[in-house]
Order: C-alpha cells, then structure tokens, then sequence
C-alpha cells in the first residue's frame, strides 16, 4: 500500500521524473559496485584521532599540538589513535560507536588511513573542492559523480547527495535530498505526520477515497495523451506516466528503507544503501558540519568527530546488513587540516594538511601511509612503500583521485576530459 503511494507520488516531484527515466531509456547492467563520500565539513583535525602527536610540547614554544596525554596514544593493530580525551573536556559515553577506544578496535582491520595531505590550502572552498575531485580548479566533477557516471548515468538516482562538494560538470543528475526523511515523506503523500509511527501518521483521506483521486488522476493523464499527436509531448507524458506507475526497483527502495529512517549521517546511511541496494544508486555523498572550531577546539572536535564516528559505524552495519560489503567503497574526508597549536580562543585555525579515511571494497586494511612530522608538516614518503624518504614525494588529492580513478574503472576518454596530474600510486590495494 505504501509503496504503490510512494510511486505515484514520485510523479508530482522532481524525483519522480527522474525515476521514471530508467524505464524509458535503455536498460543498463545492475550495478554491483557503490561508491560513497562521507564529508566532514569545515576542516578536521587528524591529530586529534587518526593523525595523534598528544601533548608532548613544541620546540617552538607555540604549546602542544593537542592537549591529550602521549601516553594515550594507542593502537589497533598498525592504526594509532588516542584512547582518551583531554581532562578538561566532557569525553563521550564510553559505550559510544564513536568513542575512539570502541571504533578503531572495531574497524582497524578494514580501515585505510592515509596522514600527510596536503591540500595546499585553508580556503573552505578550494579545499572541498580538491579533497573530493583531485583538482583545485573549478569546474571538476567530484569523484562520486564520476563514478555515477561511469557506470550507471541513466540509473534513477545514480548520484545521491547530502551535501558537500557535488559537482558534476553535467555528467548526471544529482539527486540532492536533503534530509533522510525524505523518502518517507515521499511514501506517505496521504498522511499528515509521514515520518511518524504507522498508527500515528493521520491519513488526509480514507484509503479508499484517496485510490479513487489517483484513478482520476491516471485517466487525465490517458486522455491527455491520447489526445496530443505531437511526438515531443507525447514522449512527455509518457514519462509523467511511467513516474506514476513505477518499477520494482523502486518498492524495493521503500521496502529497504526503515520504518522511520534516523536523522543525520545515520539517515544517510539508510538512505544510500537502499538505493543501492535497490539498484537505484550507484554513489552517494553523506555531509555533516561543524567542525570549523576555531573556538574551544577540545570540546566542540569531540563531540563531532563522535557523531562521525557513530555514523561511520552505523554506515557500516547498514551495508553488512544489506551484504554490500564486498561491493561498496567508502572514503572519508574534510577539506583541510588544522593548525597544530591552539589559538587565544583555545580553538585551531587552518591548516592545509590533512588526512583521508578509506574502507570497504578494493581497500586493504590495517595500514597507515603517508606521514607528518611533530610540527604537522607533510613529509616526502616513497611512493613505493610509502614510509618518509628525504628523495620522495609529498601526497596530495591528485595522487588519491588517481587511485580511486583507477579502481572505479572511469573510461581514459572521461578521465582525460577532466584530466588529474601526477603519479598513479598503488595506494589502496
């Protein structure tokens, strides 16, 4: 019942034209590769969690880079982290997903963290811009979009997108959702509260009231079409009816969905891996803010990256849940670093070195590459092996943009139409 709701009211949205898309135009293969982009908007700070340096002080005398003990740093087989926080400081619940004591030994065996990128920047702009589409010039497609477009273009909502850098030069429509209750809504035209409990959502008119409105509706359309003989609105009807009757893809999409889809990065989460899991999507951008803290760094830093972490967690078990494990990539990124001291505010400024997290398909896990100094400077690592080597190179998004390139499968035609410099690297296998 609500899924033949949510179908028909696809065709009075944007989306539901979009949808419809996939009926008319040529059949692709299924996708059984996904892609998502989990930005964490304003600029993180690496040594706070994947990056650690701890309190030991400056030869500058500019203070510590963080204000958590050395001797907290700990590690998960080769990943280190902090397995405490600062004591001045309300640290999460202990039993938090996202407490660093309870994520990395969880997930280290999968996770990829590559230290020492630098993004040539502190403009917010800019360093979006080239964290997530290996090209510090506008006009770049991000990553996602790419992939969308290499492997599935005309899929329904082949590029999801919360938020965050999403450009997609016009290689395909992104699907810009803007809250994980989204679909619910979509379900549910006829109920007043749509993202509440079943008993509770108040339908406008009885079941039986509403079918006839949308059988009104159905014969317009009909007699709408068989009354135009021109070819162009004909084919626009065509979609305006297709979007209203739907596919199986997208009853499976609700039928993955839960009943009440969470807020934030959780309800992304639920989100993307329904589509794909639906064979709607192929990538998908997940976004949350706030941590630009240039103000009482310690406390606002940790309560974000816990609310990170937890919707990394979840976003893990939802593609386990949905046996997308061995099919979905997931990197994860800011557009900057911060500065490895604190200001007059007890906060941090930016800072263009930075760190990517990656998981997932096509990534080898347990490993840190890439490398920063006590002052938080990119070292030169060897491009062989990774490890900091004075007659190497320093690793920016281009050299990561590059490998997920490479692992994606986009075509050398679109690539080079959007062409990246620098050195292909082995990074993620």
């Amino acid at each position: 019942m609500y899924r033949r709701q949510f179908l028909k009211y696809m065709g009075s949205s944007g989306l539901g034209l979009l949808l419809s898309r996939q009926s008319l135009l040529a059949q692709e293969a299924v996708p059984d590769r996904f892609w998502i982009s989990v930005n964490a908007g304003g600029g993180w700070d690496p040594t706070y969690f994947v990056d650690p340096k701890g309190n030991r002080p400056r030869l500058d005398g500019r203070g510590p880079v963080n204000n958590y003990s050395v001797n907290a740093i700990q590690s998960a087989g080769n990943i280190r982290f902090p397995s405490s926080y600062p004591e001045d400081i309300d640290p999460p619940d202990a039993n938090s997903p996202g407490h660093f004591a309870n994520f990395f030994p969880k997930h280290a065996s999968r996770l990829l963290v590559i230290n020492g990128v630098d993004t040539q920047t502190n403009n917010h702009d800019s360093g979006s811009r080239y964290v997530w589409s290996g090209k510090i010039e506008s006009g770049y497609p991000s990553f996602a979009a790419l992939a969308a477009a290499t492997t599935a273009p005309s899929q329904p909502l082949a590029y999801i997108s919360n938020g965050g850098y999403d450009n997609t030069a016009s290689l395909v429509a992104p699907a810009r959702i803007g809250g994980g209750d989204v679909f619910q809504k979509l379900a549910h035209p006829n109920a007043s509260r749509p993202t509440a409990d079943v008993e509770k959502r108040r339908e406008y008119f009885a079941p039986s009231i509403y079918a006839g409105i949308e059988q009104a509706r159905m014969a317009r359309l009909q007699r709408l079409k068989s009354g135009s003989s021109l070819p162009l609105k004909r084919s626009q009807l065509d979609e305006l009816l297709m979007s209203r009757v739907g596919d199986n893809n997208l009853h499976k999409l609700v039928n993955l969905l839960p009943d009440r889809v969470s807020s934030g990065l959780e309800g992304q989460a639920e989100v993307a891996t329904a589509a794909f899991a639906s064979g709607v999507a192929v990538s998908a951008n997940m976004h949350m803010g706030g941590f630009d803290t240039h103000g009482n760094h310690d406390q606002n830093h940790s309560r974000r990256l816990t609310e990170l972490l937890e919707g990394l967690d979840h976003l893990w078990a939802q593609i386990e849940l949905k046996n997308l494990q061995n099919k979905v990539t997931v990197v994860v990124g800011s557009d900057f670093g911060r500065t490895p001291f604190y200001n007059d505010n007890n906060g941090k400024d930016h800072w263009n070195v930075t760190s990517i997290m990656a998981m997932g398909a096509g990534i080898r896990g347990n490993r840190v590459i890439g490398a920063t100094n006590d002052h938080v400077e990119a070292l030169k690592v060897n491009p062989q092996s990774f490890r900091p080597d004075p007659n190497g190179i320093i690793l920016t998004p281009e050299h990561i943009h590059l490998a997920l390139r490479r692992m994606a499968g986009v075509p050398v035609q679109l690539s080079s139409q959007f062409g990246i410099s620098g050195q292909e690297l082995n990074l993620f296998s």
